[in-house]
Order: C-alpha cells, then sequence, then structure tokens
C-alpha cells in the first residue's frame, strides 16, 4: 500500500490497546493501515493459546477508501486498508514460524525494533535490535525467504543518539528486502514527554536513498501536525499512536 499511494495515515502498534474493537474504529476515520499490538514471536509460534489470546481479527476491521496512486496523474483507486502484525523477536526461525502462521490472516508483517521497556531490552527484543543490524538483517531475510518476497515485511525504529547507528541500521534493513521503514523521532532512552526529533527522522528517510517508503511517528496529534511533519520530515506518510488515542478523528 505505502508504494503505491502517498499521504496515508497509520495506527501505531499499541500494547493493550490496538486490539481488534480499536483497529475496527479507527478504520472509520481515514485510517488506512492498522496494527495489532507487539506480540513475541517465540510464544505465537510454539503456543496456540497465546495465540489464541493475542491476536483475533474479523473480515469487516479493515476500511474502505477512495485513495490517489502516487506520481503525476494517479488514478483514484478504490481499495481495502492493510492489517500489520507486528512482532518481537530475536530469533530469525522464531520470527519466520510466527509470520507463517499470521501470514493468511493480515496484510503485512512487522519486527518491533524500539520498544524501549527494560523486560524488553533485557531480553533482546525492541530497541535491543537498534545497535544489532546484522541480526535485523537475518530477522528480515528469514520472514521474506518463508513468507515470499512479495509479501511486506517491515521494521518500526527509533533514532539513535548516534545516527550513524540509526544510518547503518536502516541502510542495513534496505538491503536485507525491508519493505518499508517507520522510524519513531526519540532515542531508547528519551521520555514521550520530550519533543519529537523531526530532522532526525528526516535524516533516516535520506539514508534509504527513496529505495523503500519510511513513515514517519511520534508527536502526531492532529490534522495540522501531521502535515508539519510530512514537511519537516519529506514522508508522505505518518503514524499516530496516542493522538488516535485521545481523538481518532481529528487527529489525522
Amino acid at each position: 500500500m505505502l508504494e503505491t499511494f502517498g499521504k496515508l495515515n497509520i495506527a501505531a502498534p499499541m500494547v493493550r490497546y490496538s486490539k481488534l474493537p480499536f483497529r475496527h474504529l479507527v478504520s472509520l476515520y481515514d485510517v488506512h493501515i492498522t496494527h495489532t499490538p507487539m506480540m513475541m514471536a517465540a510464544e505465537f509460534s510454539r503456543s496456540a493459546i497465546a495465540r489464541h489470546s493475542d491476536f483475533t481479527t474479523s473480515s469487516e476491521e479493515r476500511g474502505h477508501f477512495s485513495l490517489m496512486e502516487k506520481g503525476a496523474g494517479g488514478r483514484v483507486r478504490h481499495v481495502r486498508g492493510s492489517l500489520v502484525a507486528q512482532f518481537a523477536a530475536n530469533d530469525p526461525k522464531a520470527f519466520a514460524d510466527a509470520c507463517e502462521l499470521i501470514q493468511p490472516h493480515v496484510d503485512g508483517v512487522d519486527l518491533n525494533c524500539g520498544c524501549p521497556q527494560p523486560w524488553a531490552y533485557s531480553e533482546h527484543v525492541g530497541s535491543w535490535l537498534l545497535r544489532q543490524p546484522d541480526r535485523v538483517r537475518d530477522l528480515v531475510r528469514a520472514a521474506k525467504d518463508r513468507l515470499g518476497w512479495g509479501f511486506s515485511v517491515s521494521i518500526k525504529v527509533r533514532v539513535d543518539s548516534d545516527l550513524k547507528r540509526t544510518q547503518q541500521l536502516v541502510e542495513t534493513a534496505v538491503h536485507a528486502g525491508a519493505s518499508y521503514i517507520t522510524v519513531h523521532g526519540r532515542t531508547r532512552q528519551q521520555a514521550s514527554t520530550l519533543p519529537v526529533n523531526l530532522p532526525a527522522i528526516s535524516f533516516a528517510r535520506e539514508c534509504v536513498k527513496g529505495s523503500l517508503p519510511v513513515v514517519a511517528n511520534g508527536d502526531a496529534w492532529s490534522t495540522a501536525e501531521n502535515e508539519t511533519i510530512r514537511r519537516e520530515t519529506g514522508c508522505e506518510s505518518v503514524m499516530s499512536a496516542r493522538g488516535l488515542l485521545a481523538n481518532p478523528v481529528e487527529s489525522l
């Protein structure tokens, strides 16, 4: 979807919140892509109980939209929204197994490389991967090899205090075959009360050299703020989390 259409609105993966009822709700208000909450790939792949607890879906949860294709003279197409399953993982096989199990029910999978919680870092998932580009490469390739290279496999990252690290990570993800990258404009250590770093998101976008879409994430509270994010980062599409929770009508 991101490769074909510009200016998409995306609901972030949110633990406890972005489950089926919420995803269905926001799809009624011009949210084109929704995400599941982050799920642990190892548990999802080995436990039916975990799968039934973590994931439910419905044929009615995706919205229907009229979107204009990118490029000059782009035509308007009527399309169904997309659902993306997000996993936390550090083992390529477990990630590929979980992705294969959920593939029939979603339109893409996403690797969480940004969860800042201490427990996630200690288990070598989430933001632990920010400085492990080779592991991210192996995870993305394992999923692509298992699901087929036409199926969307994306990653969601945070910026690093050392932007050379960010550059290394996103360039590695590009070469690994990631379908798109979402960049949250805060570091692992920064609180959500601090302003998002839009120049750092713009830097990450420039690093991919137009080879894949980059989604901006952070402080997307309103339509006006989303347009500022688009303008200052160069990212066409914006992902919202707390803004959608506060008011799904006015945040996009």
